[in-house]
């Protein structure tokens, strides 16, 4: 006949399944995912509830504290002139998670000026406040731009030449900039490097080439292999 303390010792790899099976669950957060146009929110416990509806939209972004979705929206049809040619009058958009009618941030317009070109906006990223929206646009014929945009306003502003962006939303970098920027040697050619910036785009001072160090050193995340 087992004792207690067999049946308990027996018990135990048991329910050490059971919460490792749970914990992944308890530590995932709500994400969102873009499903034939429409934005979807996935909560926690895998329930999807939709956040839109017009079939047009995609590149959804969670807000830092989940409470706010912004993606982009196509605008069927529509081109607008940039330095490169005909590109897609697109917008960016935001929408609350808890429910609610989304609306516009920016849309796109024309311009002679690249800096305030907007056109072919696309992967819009939330500050670690949650209160301005970055992303990029179109703008000369070797470079995109970076823009942002104060959700409560709309006031949108050009913060840098950029051809990808990230925002950093933890660390000592906290609310940062990572930016690939093409640029020119004195002596001729060029190089196109990975820089870390200010949120209003002032130089903090070039990572290189490859960014995998600077994650690892500050972002705490493992260098590729």
């Amino acid at each position: 006949m087992p004792t207690l303390r067999s049946s308990m010792k027996a018990a135990v790899p048991a329910l050490l399944a059971v919460l490792l099976l749970a914990l992944p669950a308890q530590a995932r957060g709500p994400s969102v995912v873009e499903e034939k146009g429409r934005i979807v929110l996935v909560e926690a416990n895998g329930k999807r509830r939709p956040l839109t509806s017009s079939a047009q939209d995609s590149q959804p972004r969670l807000s830092p504290d989940g409470k706010a979705v912004v993606f982009v929206r196509d605008v069927s049809g529509k081109k607008v002139e940039s330095a490169t040619g005909e590109v897609e009058a697109n917008e960016v958009w935001w929408v609350d998670t808890a429910g609610g009618k989304p609306r516009r941030l920016v849309a796109s317009a024309a311009s002679d000026d690249p800096k305030t070109f907007l056109g072919a906006l696309q992967d819009p990223q939330f500050s670690p406040d949650g209160k301005s929206v970055f992303f990029l646009s179109a703008a000369w014929a070797t470079s995109g731009a970076v823009h942002k945009v104060d959700v409560a306003t709309g006031k949108e502003q050009f913060v840098t030449p950029g051809n990808s962006l990230e925002v950093i939303l933890r660390g000592e970098h906290q609310g940062k900039l990572i930016v690939q920027q093409h640029k020119y040697f004195l002596g001729g050619g060029s190089y196109d490097w990975f820089w870390l910036l200010e949120p209003d785009g002032k130089q903090v001072g070039p990572i290189g080439d490859d960014v995998s160090r600077f994650r690892e050193l500050y972002l705490q995340e493992p260098a590729s292999p």
